[in-house]
């Protein structure tokens, strides 16, 4: 399972490799807009580009979000039932542990 931060790296890689991408595509492109090959114009590599852009930051913030929601429902848990969240983690451990060993 991935952490936010985990995601929020990927995304950043992501990100990166479209506008290594969208540089290359661009060099098709002659000054004027008029692509090369008729494959687009420039308008509508920006307009994808801030559409990608918007739509990643809507991702990484809602994904935060969950993130923070997630964090705060587990401090309650933890708070509310301290033992019990205890001897759970415990458990999570050992079993991993044993898991692991196996191998």
């Amino acid at each position: 399972m991935a952490t936010a931060q985990q995601e929020i790296k990927g995304l950043k890689k992501d990100i990166a490799d479209l506008k290594d991408i969208l540089a290359s595509q661009v060099e098709d492109v002659t000054p004027n807009g008029n692509s090369v090959d008729n494959r687009f114009d420039m308008q509508a590599v920006k307009a994808r580009a801030r559409l990608a852009g918007v739509k990643a930051r809507k991702f990484v913030q809602d994904t935060q979000d969950q993130a923070k929601v997630a964090r705060d429902a587990a401090e309650k848990t933890i708070k509310a039932r301290p033992f019990t969240t205890t001897a759970a983690a415990f458990a999570s451990g050992a079993l991993v542990a044993a898991l692991l060993k196996r191998k």
